[in-house]
């Protein structure tokens, strides 16, 4: 089997400079602070199955689409992946500004998070890989994990997209107390994890983290990241992905309930990446609290605006996505928290954020945008896409 793992490092290129990134690396301090150094060791001391290719897929973006400097990140990562044991392959904005014009085609960007990750399907998928690995650069693979990789996807044939957790400070729980009490951004988390980890048999779950997924080329050639959310893509795409299921797709004859849609979550010691991100994201908190609200106000709608999965369903495969976006009137939900956010953090400009995500919801509300039938469109010519460049 032919197996890709991708890797994502994010860099900024300029001092200063605002960037939609949670922990970049600046470029100038690439050799001291890149926590990439230690993910590749941990990748070449993966043990692998007889029959088994690996080929990594290095994506080292710029923040804010600058190709200037790509000629000095291709040449800092390129130092560092001489001491590969794999075969590799280096991408930066550039390349893939270079792979846009070749194919005429808006799929090839490195606008953001769910932008760059679809890289990570697209360009194996062209290289004919049979199944993808997405990680990023801040994470340890155990010695096992491609091994158990390989055994669960053989005895599970029936699934194409499984996660698995991450153990941040010697634990698996989501142990951050919630900004406020009304937002459960992080104890709905844990309610996941305490539930999912009860043993290691795999379980069905639109749970899982975009740093710890394992898919087939079908769900690659078929499910793309939805586009533009701010953060939080691994969640949206696996959302989607059974809206889906759930919904079929009239664009792209996409019948209901079709197995490829379903996503699976297992608790596995070998499978548990090591996450040491270098900086926590919500260190800023009214930037971290405005960047999440706009992809949960946009996960609702893309929610709100299908029929099949019901709100009492949501819970049963996500307490998290639940208690995010499991919301009739989520502009209500969202004044609560505001609420809240002003009373608690009055050294912060909350009637800015108030404003601008009050804002936000309004543009983003049911009677304005179907952000679903939206994706359903981008889908259809996203497989469109995928099966003319497989093809040529």
């Amino acid at each position: 089997m032919k197996n890709a793992i991708v890797i994502n490092i994010y860099l900024t290129t300029e001092k200063g400079e605002k960037h939609p990134f949670d922990h970049p690396t600046p470029l100038e301090e690439f050799e001291e602070k890149n926590t990439f150094f230690d993910t590749l060791k941990s990748i070449n001391e993966l043990e692998v199955p007889e029959n088994e290719e690996i080929k990594l897929y290095i994506f080292a973006i710029a923040a804010n689409e600058i190709t200037k400097k790509d000629n000095i990140i291709y040449e800092k990562v390129n130092k560092l992946m001489n001491e590969s044991r794999f075969e590799y392959e280096i991408y930066t904005n550039t390349d893939i500004l270079n792979l846009r014009e070749k194919y005429k085609s808006d799929f090839f960007s490195v606008k953001g998070y769910p932008e760059i990750r679809n890289q990570g399907f697209i360009i194996p998928l062209i290289n004919k890989e049979d199944i993808i690995i997405q990680i990023d650069d801040d994470e340890l693979l155990r010695k096992n994990y491609f091994k158990k990789t390989v055994k669960i996807l053989k005895e599970n044939p029936d699934k194409f997209i499984i996660t698995a957790p991450y153990e941040k400070n010697g634990t698996v729980r989501i142990m951050g107390e919630d900004p406020v009490k009304s937002w459960k951004k992080f104890s709905s988390m844990d309610m996941d994890i305490i539930e999912l980890s009860k043993d290691e048999n795999i379980k069905e779950s639109t749970f899982g983290f975009g740093g710890n997924m394992i898919v087939r080329k079908e769900f690659a050639e078929k499910m793309l990241y939805p586009l533009d959310v701010p953060r939080g893509e691994d969640f949206s795409l696996l959302l989607a992905s059974r809206l889906i299921y759930e919904n079929g797709n009239k664009y792209i004859n996409i019948n209901k309930k079709q197995n490829i849609f379903r996503s699976y979550y297992i608790s596995d010691k070998d499978l548990t990446i090591i996450h040491k991100p270098p900086v926590e994201a919500k260190k800023d908190i009214m930037f971290y609290i405005e960047k999440n609200m706009k992809r949960f106000i946009m996960e609702w709608n893309m929610f709100i605006n299908q029929e099949e999965l019901k709100i009492e369903d949501l819970k049963k495969l996500s307490n998290y996505l639940y208690y995010m976006i499991g919301y009739q009137d989520m502009k209500e939900y969202l004044k609560d928290i505001l609420k809240e956010v002003e009373e608690k953090y009055t050294d912060q400009n909350t009637e800015r954020l108030k404003e601008e995500l009050l804002s936000f919801m309004d543009k983003w509300n049911k009677n304005n945008k179907n952000r679903f039938e939206d994706y359903k469109k981008v889908q259809r010519d996203y497989i469109n896409f995928i099966n003319k460049i497989r093809t040529n």
